[in-house]
């Protein structure tokens, strides 16, 4: 059982908020040294925590990384792989590419509908689509800070929907590619992290 199940449902907002606030940290932009400081004292800390034995492993990969890299290691590794156009290492970060095998697919209509009956909509001076990882978990921490604010029962209904019909099935093919990807080193592990916090979302939403 995870730890997270025995919290008071605030303060478990507050944890979900903070974890998807770091996992987004990672694929919004390219690290600088702030940020990298900033993940290495975040692991460092988690790794003495025993959350489930799945995240838990996790964080331990992350934090061994995070000790062995420097900056310019992961500042190369993302722009080889969300950057660099001409890179054989590039990662696309787009649901409707690992759900329809081609950007701008029918998965992306499917979540415009999403974010239209959670009356959310994508700031315009953002020029990636709203089916971008980054943007999906702005989406999920949105609805959380909803919650917060004491919004009702189909918030969560739309927060488990974003994250069984998008977040998760992308994620495990995300995973998948990029397992076998010789330049994905550290966001490897940062994917593994991703993937094994989803599945603990996944259990806070069995009573939906």
């Amino acid at each position: 059982m995870s730890r997270l199940a025995e919290i008071s449902d605030r303060d478990l907002i507050l944890v979900r908020l903070r974890f998807l606030d770091l996992l987004k940290s990672f694929f919004v932009e390219q690290p600088d040294a702030e940020r990298m400081s900033r993940w290495r004292g975040i692991f460092t800390a988690l790794a003495g925590e025993q959350i489930n034995l799945q995240l838990d492993d996790a964080i331990a990969g992350l934090a061994e990384k995070l000790k062995k890299k420097d900056l310019q290691d992961l500042q190369d590794e993302y722009y080889t792989l969300f950057i660099d156009p001409y890179s054989r290492h590039q990662l696309p970060l787009t649901a409707a590419y690992y759900l329809d095998g081609k950007s701008f697919g029918p998965s992306l209509v499917d979540y415009r509908e999403l974010l239209k009956q959670a009356q959310l909509i994508k700031d315009r001076s953002i020029t990636d689509p709203e089916d971008s990882l980054p943007l999906m978990l702005d989406t999920l921490i949105a609805l959380i800070e909803e919650e917060k604010q004491g919004a009702g029962k189909q918030t969560r209904e739309l927060q488990k929907q974003l994250l069984e019909q998008f977040l998760l099935p992308m994620t495990a093919k995300l995973f998948t590619a990029v397992e076998n990807n010789s330049g994905a080193d550290f966001y490897c592990s940062c994917i593994g992290f991703l993937k094994a916090y989803l599945d603990l979302e996944e259990g806070l939403f069995e009573s939906v």
